[in-house]
């Protein structure tokens, strides 16, 4: 029989890390903790995009990576660069054609669909591990604004 993940959280002055059940309720929390990780950090700026992107990019974890299996867990890191935040997100599942599904536009009267073109919308770029089950990002900062 296969244990629930067990929460784990890391932050360091450069990096957030998070590993934890594929819940959705988790995503909150990962949210919560990246909003205090770049506000002590004076990236306020940089919130809404990246927690915009991030809740994207976990939902298709937790939804299409495991099919809501909270046996599973989701790891996540936020890595503070000198222009940029870098973010991983990586499930368990067994990956997607990321490339052909970023070709695919959301239908406008569907309610889902639209991850990829947010996180394309709001991150300086982003890719997918050649399994596509891991995802990176970045999001542009000012220089000025990163780790005193």
């Amino acid at each position: 029989m296969q244990t629930a993940p067990t929460l784990s959280i890391t932050k360091l002055r450069d990096q957030l890390t998070m590993t934890f059940a594929s819940t959705l309720e988790n995503i909150d929390l990962a949210d919560e903790e990246t909003r205090q990780f770049l506000t002590e950090r004076g990236l306020e700026t940089a919130i809404f995009a990246v927690c915009l992107s991030m809740r994207e990019g976990m939902t298709n974890a937790v939804k299409h990576g495991h099919g809501s299996d909270a046996a599973k867990s989701v790891c996540y890191s936020l890595l503070v660069r000198e222009n940029h935040l870098m973010v991983e997100i990586e499930d368990e599942g067994p990956g997607f054609d990321w490339r052909a599904a970023q070709e695919k536009q959301p239908a406008v009267d569907c309610d889902h669909g639209r991850g990829l073109a947010i996180i394309r919308r709001y991150s300086h770029n982003f890719w997918y591990n050649e399994k596509g089950n891991k995802l990176f990002f970045t999001i542009a900062v000012s220089p000025a604004h990163v780790l005193p």
